[in-house]
């Protein structure tokens, strides 16, 4: 099969596009950015009879925030992630995740939507949609649903999402102001690299110290999906995050991650290198915490 030769309808609409996927017959899969496309076609994995362009659905990409609620719309690209002044304020674990996603010809390209429904357990951005509580909108011509970002992702290359739906909207909560995120990756090499593991945290912190009263922490590339290291999470508020409790979750997260070995490193490596990632995130957010001055020394 030549990549050329594909049968590709292009809606204008979101109501064409739903009318497509419940009435069209044939086998069909959604385009979004299409950086993964070409690739999965060449190695024969994705085959339908009829890809969908998202490209002129222009309702689907939009960064917009409701009273106390982000929401990004799936067709939004990860450049436009990484310019949002609103997601730099309230969403920076994601920023930092979108700027790890290859060169800046795939950020301009690639799409919030299309990383999440692709579903890839190495997706760098749906840790951080993890670590910031995300809910994914779905709809079709029937309605609408709402499901929390954990749920949607069932396996790897698999997600929740019925046939005749398309996702509508990814949505958070506007952080606190003490709230502090960071996503941490690592990769073969610098630019345009899979994650060999990832991981991102989010701390809710009390004011004049370094205690947490509370916290998410997501890793990819360690699991059949992101795993929600709960147990780690656990540790966060049982006392200060000094240098002593960050280094004993970082060996909580060792156990508490599931990776497995292919050609890009072996399971053992992953898990030392989750630990590391994880103690090296905690440190930097601690860091961070006292040079903004809110941490009392």
């Amino acid at each position: 099969m030549f990549v050329s030769e594909i049968d590709m309808l292009s809606p204008r609409s979101l109501k064409e596009c739903l009318y497509i996927l419940e009435n069209e017959k044939a086998s069909l899969r959604l385009l979004a950015g299409g950086t993964d496309a070409v690739v999965r076609m060449k190695e024969g994995k994705w085959r339908p009879d009829c890809w969908v362009s998202l490209k002129h659905v222009e309702e689907l990409r939009f960064i917009t925030i409701q009273k106390d609620e982000i929401q990004i719309g799936p067709m939004t690209t990860h450049s436009e992630i990484i310019a949002s002044p609103l997601l730099q304020a309230h969403a920076d674990v994601l920023v930092q995740a979108c700027q790890e996603i290859g060169a800046a010809q795939m950020q301009n390209m690639g799409t919030l939507g299309g990383n999440i429904a692709t579903a890839s357990p190495a997706g760098d951005t749906i840790p951080a949609l993890y670590a910031l509580g995300a809910v994914i909108e779905l709809t079709s011509l029937s309605g609408k649903r709402e499901m929390d970002v954990e749920d949607f992702f069932i396996g790897p290359g698999k997600t929740a999402a019925n046939p005749n739906e398309i996702i509508t909207k990814i949505a958070f909560n506007v952080r606190d102001k003490n709230d502090i995120g960071i996503f941490q990756k690592l990769g073969p090499r610098k630019a345009q690299s899979i994650s060999i593991v990832n991981v991102a945290v989010t701390l809710s912190m009390k004011e004049g110290t370094n205690q947490c009263t509370g916290g998410r922490i997501a890793f990819g590339s360690a699991g059949p999906t992101a795993i929600r290291a709960r147990k780690c999470e656990a540790l966060l508020t049982l006392g200060a995050l000094t240098n002593e409790m960050i280094a004993n979750i970082g060996k909580v997260a060792w156990k508490e991650v599931m990776p497995i070995s292919d050609i890009r490193a072996s399971a053992s490596y992953r898990r030392d290198m989750a630990s590391a990632l994880l103690e090296r995130g905690l440190y930097r957010l601690m860091k961070r915490w006292a040079e903004d001055g809110k941490q009392s020394l």
